[in-house]
């Protein structure tokens, strides 16, 4: 059921066009038809989104993110430990974070006996997110490495649009693959070795659909981690399809681990929901419980 409350507030990119203008209009017209006031919110830029929710948090009871990881990502700060319900409606690139949930765009959503329940508009269940000891925060991935060079070169591009720059991203950086030096520390283990890239995980995929950590919960309370070892432009050709499966996990250069926390120390620069998370070091945990989403209703 939808909140009992007259407004809804709705975080949109200010350039919203195309895909994400129609599913702005799209979700607002039924938030209406509801009897509901929707509020739209945008931010100048990335680094203003926090403070943007942050000063409409005193009257909200519901945020429904209209866009993609990157998006929620930079609205975190002012959700993680909120009473607020986060609706999300995946009209981004990667979508990984609604993907994980079940969470389908508004064109593939239908309505249940309850005309009130669509999946941005329904009853919020909590999730765990990815929490540093320094206060940084992301939902999905925090990755580095040949991953993070992929993800950078993506963004920078304009062209093709979609998923498909993850493709053409991956062929140009894979030519110039170099392992970084990791250290990863768990309550049990500390690994140092040289990787191409690795993934410590709240939810199972990352760049669009790749299940880099195919058993990631987000109601575990654990960090699922997988460690992509030294291994050549071919070989690593060759793990990459596999990734979308969840097979790569088998691979004899891939290592998985699950811990309550994870300390990264590399000096490759940290990714995470798709965007720059900063350095290392960093230790991980998942908080449980840390954001409320509107979840599937099927």
């Amino acid at each position: 059921m939808t909140d009992h409350t007259d407004t809804i507030h709705f975080l949109a990119r200010p350039d919203s066009h195309g895909r994400r203008a129609a599913a702005l209009r799209s979700v607002t017209a039924t938030a209406e038809e509801l009897g509901f006031e929707p509020v739209i919110l945008t931010a100048p830029s990335a680094s203003q989104v926090a403070d943007v929710v942050r000063n409409a948090a005193a009257d909200t009871r519901r945020l429904v993110v209209v866009g993609g990881d990157g998006l929620l990502h930079h609205a975190l700060p002012a959700l993680v430990g909120t009473a607020i319900t986060v609706g999300i409606v995946p009209s981004g690139t990667g979508n990984d974070f609604a993907r994980a949930l079940g969470i389908r765009h508004p064109s593939r959503i239908r309505r249940d006996g309850d005309p009130g329940r669509t999946a941005c508009l329904g009853r919020g269940a909590p999730v765990d997110l990815l929490v540093g000891d320094d206060g940084r925060c992301a939902a999905t991935v925090i990755t580095g490495g040949f991953s993070g060079r992929v993800n950078r070169m993506a963004n920078e591009m304009r062209f093709p649009p979609g998923q498909s720059k993850y493709t053409v991203a991956t062929l140009s950086e894979v030519r110039r693959l170099e392992p970084i030096r990791l250290r990863l520390t768990t309550p049990d283990d500390q690994i140092d070795t040289m990787s191409a890239f690795f993934a410590v995980a709240n939810t199972r995929y990352f760049g669009g659909g790749m299940a880099i950590c195919p058993d990631a919960d987000p109601s575990d309370g654990l960090l699922d981690v997988t460690i992509v070892g030294d291994v050549s432009p071919w070989q690593l050709l060759g793990v990459l399809p596999l990734v979308f499966s969840g097979r790569h996990v088998r691979h004899p250069a891939v290592r998985t681990l699950r811990a309550e926390w994870v300390e990264i120390v590399t000096d490759e620069p940290l990714w995470a929901d798709g965007e720059p998370f900063g350095q290392a070091p960093v230790r991980l945990r998942a908080a449980t419980n840390s954001l409320l989403v509107a979840r599937s209703i099927d």
